[in-house]
Parts: structure tokens; C-alpha cells; sequence
């Protein structure tokens, strides 16, 4: 048995963020990680020599004056290699064969698209206004879609607008709060970066000072159940036998999954219904593309090309239609030549969800069919981008909404958590406390996704612990 001030169960960046925090402050902490590699979702993995990433692509805010700056310089991710996109363009979206090229900076952005619609100009002095709003209890209870829509009479500039969005969040014309696409969006118009490496090495850093603070990650520690004693948590056995004490516990795993660790009288019916009855968003499919050597010039931006008419539908399209892609390249190591190229793309859990059953090393053919009409039709899109890609790759492998439930214990392999209702943001806004008072949760299914909703929320974590070590040393 071994002891801790805090346990923390799964490495995902929030988690490792939390402990990391915790640690600083003289917290003795310990993760526990089911996989055989840290780091979640923001892990990377090689085929042959070539790294891809399973989700890092891209992050916003890390100027001085950005959004994520304080956050990162305090857990010294500022110091990693960051490469900023282009400021002239570091989004380039092609939509009813037009491209338009979006800058940074929040004036920029605004008056670049006022160039391209200029009848729009009114309500693009509004979005501005609105994109900068600190009211954030009014940018949760409103619509986005109605927003923009009361915003702008030209349905391109939405379109526009919601391109980059529709792979940062899951846009639902019915329930996507404004708060959602507000701070899904400003980060990367205020400052927009890539890692030159792989989210492994922002992994790695983490880990390395967790432990240099005298705490530690453990890995292939699946814990299955958290032991309450007298209405606290007491402890965490793994599916080994081993068994984790401590006076803090914290679940970095999907809310559901947390619940699932805990004996059915830990916890109220009510809390239990509202976790197992909120709706995930949907899942990405992502095809990474091994190029030829020097076969590809790197481009220092993201590439959006959008073939349905309306961005706002890709969450109900048809389930084999690709209605837009986006396009991502990794820094090169050395040269200026693409190595690996990432092709992202919405796709519904439906799809694949009748092979969740089967093994992952033997999927049946139907899946692999599926995952290839996929490929096909992103490579086809990909070309209005990149005319003549598909002579440029060497190799390529896929992975699906199913590779994300296997792999990190994802429900229905979300790409970003629970679905968020603007008309019920108090059910669907969930705080890092839980009924259990020295239970708390953090991760992307709770206030915001992505890596700036992971770190803000990873910081709001550590200040309710914060308050209830406060609050045990006071007793």
C-alpha cells in the first residue's frame, strides 16, 4: 500500500496539470495512468520512424498577452519549442471555391474580414465586441448559431466564421453555447501556435517535473474502485490488487467512468442520472499521412476545406459523407519539407459503434470499408487544398472515434466531452467538486475543451483542492 497527499487517477493533460500544480505547492502527489503510456489524448505515436499525434495540432494564447501565457509560464510549457503560425494567415479556409486567409490578432482578424465582406461590417464590429466580452453567465445562456445568424445576413461569412470550429467543437445548431464557440475561437485569433515535436515531449516535461518535486506517475495502474469510508474516499484499488491511500483524490476520467468507480451507495440517484444521462459530442476521424521525402513544402498554417453548404450540419450529415476537412502539418525536424500530414474530420460514434465489441487487433472488413470510403473521399477533398497529394504520400493510417474509446476509455470516443446546452448551462457545466467532498474531477468534459478549456479548468481544480486543504487544516 502506498500513501500520497493527493491521487490522482489518469494522466491526461488535465490531470498532470493538476498534479503538477499540487506538487509545486508541496503536495506529495501520485498519478495512476490504466495505459502503458501517459499523456491521454495528447499522446504521440510512431509507425516506422515517423511520430504522428493522436490530438495536438494546434494551441492559442501563448503570447505574453494571450489567454494561456500565465498558465503555461507556471508549469513551464512556455519554454517548450513553439513555432507561431503565420500572421498574415494562419488559417486558410477554401469553401464554394473561394480562399479566404485569416490573421492574427483581434483587430486583424476583424478588418480582414471586413475586406472580404464588406457589407458585413456592422456585424463584424458586433462579433468583435462579442469575441471580447468578459460576460461570460450571458456567453453561456446564449445560442451560438442564433447569434450569428441575428449577426449576419451573408451565410458565407458564417460558414467563414465556423469553418475552424467545426474541429475544435462539435457545432449543434440547437445547443452549442455562444460561450463554447467564444473561447474555442480567441485564443488562436489572439496568438497561434505549433509544437516543433511531438505532444509526447509536452508530456514528458510534465512528468519530469512532477517528479522532480518529489511525486510520481505511475503507469499500467488501471484503478477500478475508490473505497469510501465514513462519506470520504479512503482509497483506490487497482485492477492488480494494489491499493493507493490518500487525503485528496482526483479523476482526470470521464465523469461517467468516475462514477462507475464508485458502490451505488457513494453516490445520490440524482447525481448519477445526470451524469449517465448527459449527451457526448461526437468523435473525429483522422487520417495521418506518412509523405515522400521532400515531396511536400511545409505551410505554416492550418487548411480548412468545407464541401458541405452549411459547416452547422456536419454532426447530422450522412454517416459515410465527408462534409469537411482540416489540414495539419507537422514543423519538420529538419528541412522545409512535410514529413507527416494529419487530415482531420467530424465522425458520428453511430458509425462505428456496432465494432465496439470487436477486438482491436482484429477489426472485421465492414469496419476497415468504412474507415476506407473515408480515407478516400478525404484524400479527394485534401487535393483542392494540395493539388496532387495523393502522389505525395508514402503510407497512411486512420484512426476513428473507436480508437479513442479503446485506447483512453473515451465514451462513444468524444473528441470533446459532454455536449454543452446554452438553454440548461447548469446541468451541463459541471464543477471540479463531486457530492463525495474530497473527490474532484478535472479534464475536458467538464467546463471547456481543447487545451485551453483542459488548463483552465485543470487550474480551477486545483483551487477548489486548495480550498478544502484549507478547509481540513482549519478543523
Amino acid at each position: 500500500m502506498q500513501k500520497a497527499d493527493i491521487i490522482v487517477v489518469g494522466s491526461g493533460i488535465g490531470g498532470l496539470e493538476v498534479a503538477l500544480t499540487m506538487a509545486k505547492e508541496g503536495m506529495r502527489v501520485i498519478v495512476l495512468e490504466r495505459q502503458h503510456q501517459a499523456g491521454g489524448c495528447m499522446q504521440s505515436f510512431s509507425r516506422g520512424k515517423v511520430m504522428f499525434d493522436n490530438a495536438l495540432h494546434c494551441v492559442g494564447g501563448l503570447d505574453e498577452k494571450g489567454q494561456l501565457y500565465d498558465a503555461f509560464s507556471n508549469l513551464g510549457l512556455i519554454h517548450l519549442p513553439w513555432k507561431r503560425l503565420d500572421m498574415c494567415c494562419y488559417d486558410e479556409v477554401h469553401i464554394s471555391g473561394k480562399v479566404f486567409s485569416i490573421p492574427q490578432g483581434m483587430m486583424q482578424y476583424t478588418n480582414a474580414l471586413k475586406t472580404y465582406f464588406p457589407h458585413q461590417e456592422e456585424g463584424l464590429d458586433a462579433w468583435h465586441e462579442i469575441l471580447t466580452s468578459t460576460d461570460e453567465e450571458w456567453l453561456k445562456q446564449t445560442s451560438a448559431w442564433e447569434t450569428l445568424n441575428s449577426l449576419f445576413t451573408d451565410l458565407l461569412l458564417i460558414q467563414v466564421l465556423s469553418a475552424p470550429a467545426m474541429f475544435k467543437m462539435e457545432l449543434r445548431k440547437d445547443t452549442l453555447p455562444l460561450f463554447s464557440l467564444v473561447h474555442g475561437t480567441t485564443p488562436y485569433i489572439e496568438s497561434a501556435w505549433r509544437l516543433q515535436g511531438d505532444g509526447n515531449s509536452l508530456v514528458n516535461y510534465l512528468i519530469h517535473q512532477i517528479r522532480s518535486y518529489g511525486s510520481e506517475v505511475i503507469t499500467d495502474k488501471e484503478v477500478t474502485r475508490f473505497n469510501v469510508k465514513d462519506g470520504h474516499i479512503a482509497s483506490a484499488t487497482c485492477s492488480d490488487g494494489s491499493i493507493y491511500e490518500g487525503n485528496i483524490f482526483v479523476s482526470n476520467a470521464h465523469p461517467s467512468v468516475t462514477c462507475n468507480m464508485l458502490e451505488e451507495k457513494a453516490l445520490k440517484p440524482v447525481f448519477r442520472k445526470r451524469i449517465a444521462t448527459l449527451p457526448n459530442t461526437h468523435g473525429i476521424f483522422t487520417l495521418h499521412l506518412q509523405m515522400r521525402h521532400e515531396a511536400l513544402r511545409y505551410f505554416n498554417h492550418n487548411k480548412y476545406v468545407i464541401k458541405s453548404t452549411d459547416c452547422w450540419d456536419a454532426a447530422v450529415d450522412n454517416d459515410l459523407k465527408v462534409s469537411g476537412i482540416m489540414l495539419s502539418a507537422r514543423v519538420p525536424a529538419n528541412g522545409e519539407h512535410v514529413v507527416n500530414l494529419d487530415i482531420l474530420t467530424p465522425m458520428k460514434w453511430e458509425t462505428v459503434e456496432k465494432f465496439a465489441k470487436s477486438s482491436m487487433r482484429r477489426r472485421p472488413k465492414a469496419y476497415k470499408d468504412i474507415k476506407n470510403i473515408i480515407t478516400e473521399q478525404c484524400l479527394d477533398i485534401a487535393e483542392e487544398a494540395i493539388p496532387g497529394l495523393r502522389k505525395m504520400v508514402l503510407k497512411s493510417w486512420s484512426s476513428t472515434p473507436l480508437t479513442y474509446f479503446n485506447h483512453n476509455h473515451t465514451p462513444q470516443g468524444s473528441a470533446f466531452g459532454f455536449r454543452k446546452d446554452y438553454a440548461h448551462p447548469l446541468n451541463t457545466v459541471l464543477s471540479p467538486k463531486t457530492p463525495i467532498p474530497n473527490l474532484f474531477m478535472t479534464g475536458h468534459n467538464l467546463m471547456l475543451h481543447g487545451m485551453h478549456g483542459v488548463t483552465v479548468t485543470a487550474a480551477h481544480t486545483a483551487i477548489e483542492i486548495n480550498k478544502k486543504i484549507t478547509q481540513i487544516k482549519d478543523l
